[in-house]
């Protein structure tokens, strides 16, 4: 006689995957062999519902990985009961304390980085897809990516819309409109990248330049350093007679960021290296900073993109920059705008305080 499915006042079934009856197990997923047929695709679904139920929700994801392995043209990602991405999401909303589920963010980036065939590149592209979910939904500081990894083997975490411009080319299945929909009932809400302008600061605006970071830097950094020293490097470096003296003395040139309804979203600062020769001039990027509630909407890559193609212009041959070691969200984009790591460099900036950075650079 099968056995009944457990039940359990603390754990209701997950309204994403199949409801079930009965236990089951992974004799009937091991009896399917190499078959990756919807047969496999359901089965793998089911059992996903059971271990859940059992109270094993890191098993759980796994068995949506291997669902999530088929490569089914005849199959919806967004059937009754059967919707794998969603599955992602509430799982990871609705993990019971005090049961193991891991650490899913560096779960499917190791999962995304170690592919391998059949159908390598789609089954890549979906392991990213979940772990955008992760992203979104589990705090990073409890659930960080292997930074280890992705400092020893290039690994450059993917935006939004690489992750759907790569599944729009290669699901066979409702892939982009599944994982958007999963995104959407976890609580993301994005809108596309503005329409931005770059407005050079003038003296009289460099008043906006210090409001600007004054408003941002306490949302920015308040995980990354203490608060006393959020104020003090404020003081010290975001001071209009300190702008104005790095205007006028080493030519540093400071832009607003604005939108095509003229709010103002964020600000940056690059130079030109004194004294870099003709055939090799390095620019500094100084300052980059976007308010954080127009994160993920592209600004970020739009603002670096213009620095790059200024500093170009200007004929630097290499942009460099530092960047606070702990700060991972700063450290992805410029990964993927195509800086390297050079150096680590930890500077005693006065008040006990220090800047511990990384060193990262692009040739131009």
């Amino acid at each position: 006689m099968e056995a009944p499915v457990p039940t359990s006042p603390a754990l209701s079934s997950c309204p994403f995957l199949p409801q079930i009856d009965r236990r089951y197990s992974a004799d009937e997923i091991h009896a399917l062999g190499r078959d990756r047929s919807a047969t496999f695709y359901h089965t793998a679904l089911h059992y996903a519902q059971s271990l859940w139920l059992e109270g094993f929700p890191a098993k759980s994801l796994l068995l949506v990985n291997r669902a999530l392995s088929c490569h089914l043209p005849e199959v919806s990602l967004q059937s009754e009961g059967f919707r794998p991405y969603h599955a992602v999401a509430w799982i990871l909303q609705h993990r019971p304390e005090g049961q193991f589920i891991g650490n899913p963010r560096r779960h499917y980036q190791h999962l995304a980085t170690r592919m391998v065939e059949p159908h390598k590149t789609l089954r890549t592209w979906r392991a990213w897809a979940c772990w955008y979910l992760a992203k979104h939904l589990l705090p990073e500081s409890e659930h960080p990516s292997d930074e280890k990894q992705i400092r020893e083997e290039g690994i450059v975490e993917p935006r939004r819309l690489d992750i759907v411009r790569h599944l729009t080319e290669l699901s066979p299945n409702d892939d982009v409109a599944a994982w958007q929909a999963a995104l959407k009932w976890a609580g993301e809400h994005w809108s596309p990248a503005p329409h931005l302008h770059f407005v050079p600061a003038q003296q009289e605006d460099l008043p906006m330049v210090e409001a600007l970071a004054r408003e941002i830097w306490p949302q920015v950094y308040r995980e990354l350093i203490s608060a006393d020293q959020i104020q003090y490097m404020l003081g010290l470096m975001y001071n209009v007679p300190h702008l104005e003296e790095e205007v006028r003395t080493r030519g540093v040139r400071y832009q607003l960021i604005r939108e095509e309804d003229g709010s103002m979203v964020g600000f940056l600062g690059w130079e030109l290296e004194a004294g870099s020769g003709a055939n090799h001039s390095t620019a500094l990027l100084h300052k980059l900073y976007v308010k954080p509630n127009q994160h993920s909407r592209g600004v970020g890559a739009s603002a670096l993109a213009h620095v790059i193609a200024e500093a170009t212009i200007a004929g630097a041959s290499t942009l460099q920059l530092r960047v606070n070691r702990q700060n991972r969200k700063a450290i992805r984009a410029y990964l993927r705008a195509g800086f390297e790591f050079e150096e680590d460099r930890c500077t005693d900036i006065g008040g006990g305080f220090v800047m511990d950075d990384h060193v990262m650079v692009k040739r131009l």
